[in-house]
Formats: structure tokens, C-alpha cells, sequence
């Protein structure tokens, strides 16, 4: 085989895996740049688990206060009404 031959073809591999890396190398660091994107962004979109775990256990407490004032006030209007029938 010619020596030139050979020649091209090393170069055109070389060439071909050199496009490869290069691809490869943009590739990766496009996904870094996503992936700081997306830490930047995530604590604004999402919540905490331990965040949420506090704010549902601060809301299921305010919502056990307000049921208890409302069984409190259907109880006084059951109280109202069992005197009323009973002066009739």
C-alpha cells in the first residue's frame, strides 16, 4: 500500500475522531451549564421536604383549632335548641 494512502487515512480518522470529541466535550458542557441551571432555579420552584413537613404540621394544627371552635358552636346551637324544645 502507498504511503500516501495510509497518510489519508490516518488523517481522515484522526479528523473524524478529533469531530467526535469535540461534540462529545460541548455536549458535556452543555450539561453542565443545565445542570447549574437547574440548581439555581429548583429552591424557587420546589419546596423542602422538611419545609413542607413544617408548614402542613403548622396548618393541620390551625385546622384542628378552627373544627374544634366550630364542634364548640354546633354544640352551643344543639344546646340552644334542646332548651328550646324543652320549654315548649
Amino acid at each position: 500500500m502507498d504511503q500516501s494512502i495510509v497518510n489519508w487515512v490516518f488523517s481522515i480518522a484522526g479528523a473524524a475522531i478529533g469531530w467526535v470529541l469535540k461534540v462529545l466535550w460541548d455536549a458535556v458542557g452543555d450539561l453542565k451549564r443545565d445542570v447549574r441551571q437547574v440548581e439555581r432555579d429548583l429552591p424557587g420552584m420546589y419546596v423542602r421536604r422538611d419545609d413542607f413537613r413544617d408548614a402542613m404540621r403548622e396548618l393541620k394544627g390551625d385546622m384542628k383549632d378552627g373544627f374544634e371552635k366550630v364542634e364548640a358552636a354546633l354544640a352551643n346551637l344543639t344546646d340552644r335548641l334542646d332548651n328550646q324544645q324543652g320549654r315548649e
